[in-house]
């Protein structure tokens, strides 16, 4: 169903500018004291109460589809709410809005109601007028699910006007007879500049450790109902919107990549699904695309050094997977050896899987981590929305290069021969022409649209044939690694070595 357009008027409602940062490898009162000595919180009261938030949809689900939430909340000032602690209810309607780098805003309307029923009084003049006129949805409105929390704030004043509130949520959510439990950050703005909110979140991130997480506590309880909390996230699929600029349309392709590193990051801390791994490494693969197709209009480089602990331990723990459920499965008929050496060197690398995973999830729970991608969100927010001179000529110019370098490097040197080291950065560039093209194809005019879904194709073909080779080699280091025997070891070189005269031969079949 199409999303039904909310009037200017309920549209200039009151907006709910935040940041939330999703709090990992650590206990609640940890994270709270460490909070506490931050230098923008230490000298302020902080406010502790409970909440709880009991969501509601229709049973078709209505406002999922448009990206609504409406809830009721309880305010109670125990730590620990029963029945006999009643405190005063909110209602509060909350609509879908643009979300760039991890901030959000969305139009929100709060009224205060006299007990835990819905009001229809209370949607008046908001944008519920235009979802729902006839109140067909509110007739069928129902819980589905329910949220509790402790939340902490701070309320932080700047010499220049800017005031934001810091909330530390510590709590549960529970849906559908499942449970989950989180610690959240919620950094919103008051008043004054939206920026100041990465300033503040990067000295909280410096003292606990955490990522941007743009996904509400209504996203995160739908996900718990429907029993995907922690599924793999994909790279969406970009389409131009009628009249949006190409530049436009590489920052809202941008948005999409940190947040598929994000999500499956995120999800990483609690699963140990091989994919979410892998979706994780291609979200920064399409990033870094996008960064080099877009570098002399982004300014000033963005230093990724306090990334590369975290890129590495996935890089590893991705040629491990690998190896484990693709490579040596596959090649398990044609091993000539002992099939008891083969059962041992599985063993041996899912050992390896199983500690590479625990380096991974300290690399995700240290500081470091959250204010890396934390800079590469405030780089994404500070983006200028129009003005540059970045058009569809200037992409396509930089694709087409892409594309001859590429081709370039596998027709070889002197008599047609590739080198190893080329057929890696072909590899390497042909997932840079692969990830650039898919983002901007549908920016391309139809003259040239045929000439990118091309180039898309071509790519494509050239990663994934090179990529086995490397597949093979990969596998040949983790069993050394690992200790298995000699034998499997020079076995596995050798489909690799295989595969690259393959590719070889392949790649000067198409230069001739």
């Amino acid at each position: 169903m199409a999303s039904k357009r909310i009037p200017p008027d309920t549209q200039a409602a009151p907006q709910e500018i935040e940041l939330k940062l999703r709090v990992l490898g650590m206990n609640a009162e940890e994270a709270l004291r460490r909070l506490a000595r931050s230098p923008s919180l230490a000298r302020r009261q902080p406010q502790r109460r409970w909440l709880v938030n009991r969501y509601y949809d229709t049973p078709d689900q209505q406002l999922r589809q448009h990206r609504c939430a409406l809830r009721l909340r309880q305010t109670l000032d125990s730590r620990t709410p029963t029945a006999a602690h009643t405190g005063p209810w909110k209602q509060t309607l909350k609509t879908a809005g643009l979300t760039q780098g991890g901030l959000s805003q969305r139009g929100e309307w709060e009224v205060e109601v006299p007990d835990s029923h819905l009001q229809r009084a209370a949607l008046q003049n908001t944008a519920w007028d235009t979802l729902d006129p006839d109140d067909n949805w509110f007739a069928r409105l129902q819980p589905c699910f329910e949220t509790r929390c402790e939340r902490t704030t701070w309320w932080v004043r700047r010499r220049d006007g800017t005031v934001v509130e810091v909330a530390f949520d510590a709590g549960t959510v529970e849906a559908a007879g499942r449970r989950d439990e989180f610690l959240e950050l919620e950094l919103e703005l008051v008043q004054g500049d939206p920026a100041a909110l990465f300033g503040l979140a990067r000295e909280l991130a410096q003292r606990v450790p955490c990522l941007p997480s743009p996904r509400s506590k209504a996203e995160r309880g739908q996900a718990l109902a429907d029993g995907n909390l922690h599924a793999v996230t994909k790279a969406g699929r970009m389409e131009a919107a009628p009249g949006e600029s190409v530049w436009r349309l590489a920052q809202r392709a941008m948005a999409d990549m940190l947040e598929q590193l994000t999500r499956n990051l995120e999800a990483l801390a609690h699963d140990d699904a091989p994919e979410l791994v892998h979706q994780a490494r291609v979200g920064w693969r399409r990033w870094r695309s996008m960064e080099k197709l877009l570098r002399p209009w982004l300014g000033t480089p963005i230093d990724h050094t306090p990334l590369q602990p975290l890129l590495h331990a996935l890089g590893e723990q991705r040629n491990l997977d690998v190896a484990c459920t693709e490579t040596l499965p596959g090649w398990a008929p044609a091993w000539p050896g002992d099939a008891a050496a083969w059962t041992e060197a599985i063993l041996r690398l899912e050992q390896a899987r199983h500690q590479q995973r625990e380096i991974v999830r300290q690399r995700l729970a240290t500081p470091a981590t959250g204010l890396a991608l934390l800079g590469l969100s405030e780089a994404l927010w500070n983006l200028p929305s129009n003005g540059t001179d970045f058009t569809r000529r200037a992409a396509r110019k930089r694709l087409a290069r892409w594309h001859r370098k590429l081709h370039r490097l596998l027709r070889g040197k002197g008599q047609g021969v590739i080198d190893l080291a080329s057929l890696h950065e072909a590899r390497l560039l042909a997932k840079r022409l692969r990830y650039g093209s898919e983002a901007l194809a549908s920016a391309m005019s139809r003259k040239r649209l045929r000439e990118t879904e091309r180039w898309l194709a071509d790519a494509t073909e050239w990663q994934t044939r090179i990529g086995q080779a490397r597949d093979a080699w990969q596998a040949a280091a983790c069993l050394q690694q690992a200790g298995a025997s000699e034998q499997l070891v020079y076995f596995l070189r050798g489909v690799g070595a295989s595969m690259d005269r393959t590719a070889q031969s392949l790649a000067r079949r198409n230069s001739e």
